[in-house]
């Protein structure tokens, strides 16, 4: 099996780190993923986890990456339509594909990508809260060619109007949203670092999977947590700060990250404790001369077309280091 290899980034901010650092190791990160090959690099969009993650507007990073990169797909992992009006979506990704060519990725996702807080601060329910799939369908009803009949709003025409649309995947994690990609003829990404393994997911968009016309084959990415570095203490240490700030993050919403130092005495509380057990039992840490069997034998159990790894590290010198040696390993 040979699948092309991406990477997902939540711009992850470490203990002691500043969001400006954050931001800077994703810009030398994209950079760097390009010249080992990755084939995609799509960023995560989040909201009230200010302390945790700075990565709030994907559409902003897709811009300024694909002015510094030439070949690497870019792209949101994803949009979160219900914090957006359908229109601006589309004209967002449609100007970006007009910047970068063949290369833009508008990644869809249902959830809220945020706290209570922050998704009433974000103004859920002010008319933006319509049920999931009318949403999508919008969306993809604007990024249809003018004059094709499938605008959502007769006389509105998302612009600019140019010849080719990004590609468009729908995220999710559970049957629903993989039910919902497969009857709108959409690839999908299946969130396996959020949900772990679950086959019936990705089984049921291939069953539920009716072709479109711009996708002919049902197509699945996955989405999976995983470090990859010959040091077992490197490995230990991704494992446990990672299922440390996932735990926390579940629990507090935006509490600050924790050091590896920190995390390997941190006791989680009784409601933390499942949440980082689920972390350890979904995340793969492993040495390169196995981290290739490791991610295709989960590959082969979803029929996946494609990898993203997402790797929240302790710092983000191990994180370039992980994606390097990944890379080599795959090769």
């Amino acid at each position: 099996m040979s699948l092309p290899l991406g990477i997902l980034d939540q711009s992850p901010i470490v203990a002691g780190g500043t969001a400006e650092e954050a931001v800077a190791a994703t810009v030398a990160l994209v950079r760097e993923a390009e010249e080992l090959g990755y084939a995609r690099y799509w960023f995560a969009e989040h909201h009230g986890r200010a302390h945790n993650y700075a990565s709030a507007a994907p559409e902003v990073l897709i811009a300024h990456l694909s002015a510094r990169t030439q070949r690497i797909r870019l792209g949101s992992g994803g949009v979160l339509i219900s914090h957006y009006s359908a229109l601006k979506v589309a004209e967002t990704f449609r100007l970006l594909e007009a910047l970068a060519p063949g290369r833009v990725d508008l990644g869809i996702g249902g959830g809220t990508g945020s706290s209570d807080a922050a998704e009433r601060a974000l103004g859920a329910g002010l008319g933006r809260d319509g049920p999931y799939a009318a949403r999508v369908r919008e969306v993809l009803g604007f990024l249809e060619k003018p004059g094709s009949g499938a605008e959502p709003h007769p006389g509105v025409v998302a612009a600019p109007v140019i010849e080719r649309s990004p590609q468009i995947w729908l995220l999710g994690s559970t049957q629903t949203g993989a039910r919902l990609a497969g009857e709108l003829g959409l690839p999908f990404a299946f969130a396996h670092f959020i949900k772990g393994d679950a086959p019936d997911v990705t089984a049921a968009y291939r069953t539920s999977f009716r072709p479109s016309v711009g996708t002919d084959r049902a197509r699945v990415i996955l989405a999976v947590a995983a470090f990859c570095s010959p040091d077992s203490a490197s490995r230990n240490d991704y494992l446990t700060t990672l299922a440390v700030r996932r735990a926390r993050v579940r629990v507090e919403d935006d509490p600050l990250p924790l050091s590896a130092g920190e995390a390997r005495t941190y006791v989680p509380s009784a409601a933390e404790r499942v949440h980082y057990d689920d972390t350890l039992r979904l995340a793969v840490a492993a040495h390169p001369a196995s981290i290739r069997d490791r991610l295709e034998e989960i590959a082969g159990r979803h029929t996946a077309d494609e990898l993203l790894v997402v790797s929240v590290t302790p710092d983000a010198e191990s994180r370039r280091r992980s994606y390097a040696e990944l890379a080599a390993a795959w090769s």
